[in-house]
């Protein structure tokens, strides 16, 4: 489950909105650059998606535990590791318009300063999306 929240950085002060972290049915990548954030859907990731929920303990989601348990007992390629699928992803996202490229793990950045030293606002709301 996605997170949407108010930040401000700590380097300038300027007050923008975070997202992080994907959704039941997609991811939400960053730019490893510029903070940029970008989707894809389970559907655009295809075969590579289906082979990580093969090798997962358990249902990748609560919302898709059914769909997940009978991918991983009907799917017939090898099972990916996170790290690898996560890999695939990544290329598949491809590279961010400013050159960085787009990734799991990188933080979201200032759309002022870029600066990825940021706290969340706790004044302000947090929202929850899938």
């Amino acid at each position: 489950m996605g997170s949407q929240s108010e930040a401000i950085c700590s380097e300038c002060g300027t007050r923008f909105t975070v997202s992080s972290g994907g959704g039941f049915l997609f991811h939400l990548l960053h730019c490893d650059k510029c903070g940029q954030d970008k989707s894809i859907t389970f559907e655009e990731i295809g075969e590579p998606h289906l082979a990580f929920l093969k090798g997962l303990d358990g249902p990748y989601s609560v919302a898709s535990r059914e769909q997940d348990e009978h991918v991983r007992r009907t799917y017939q390629g090898e099972a990916l590791s996170k790290e690898e699928y996560h890999d695939q992803v990544e290329d598949m996202v491809g590279q961010c318009s400013c050159g960085g490229q787009f990734r799991f793990g990188a933080r979201a950045r200032c759309p002022h300063c870029k600066s990825s030293d940021w706290e969340e606002d706790p004044e302000s709301g947090f929202l929850h999306y899938d």
